[in-house]
């Protein structure tokens, strides 16, 4: 998994999207965007496994839903829906990483906003 959430963060970074895994460590801009991820038991005897990251975006203040939505549009277009964006890793394995969906998620806060984006991440690893 270590190759994969690599790849994600590199492809975020090349693009201007402020992520870090799991905890945002740095000093607090906003947007930004934490991320984690589910796997699912392998069904299939093809060696494809499934998983799901979870981006979880964050911004505060004037724009901020508008914010949100410009770093949404840009991270679907990193991860198109249809075609993904798909790489060979280091070890051989290949990734394919498509854009799911995104949803806002109430933060209990007047000016605090939250947009969960999915992303779907095919997986076949060699050896």
């Amino acid at each position: 998994m270590e190759e994969i959430l690599e790849f994600i963060s590199n492809e975020l970074e090349k693009e201007g999207v402020p992520y870090e895994f799991l905890i945002w460590t740095r000093t607090v801009t906003y947007p930004y965007f934490v991320g984690e991820y589910n796997e699912y038991e392998p069904t299939v005897e093809s060696g494809e496994q499934d998983k799901i990251f979870i981006l979880n975006g964050f911004c505060r203040g004037e724009g901020s839903r508008l914010k949100l939505e410009e770093m949404r549009v840009k991270i679907e277009k990193i991860f198109p829906d249809i075609g993904g964006k798909t790489a060979i890793l280091n070890s051989g394995s290949v990734v394919a990483v498509f854009y799911g969906n995104s949803f806002y998620v109430p933060t209990g806060e007047e000016d605090l906003y939250k947009l969960q984006i999915n992303l779907n991440i095919k997986f076949w690893k060699v050896g």
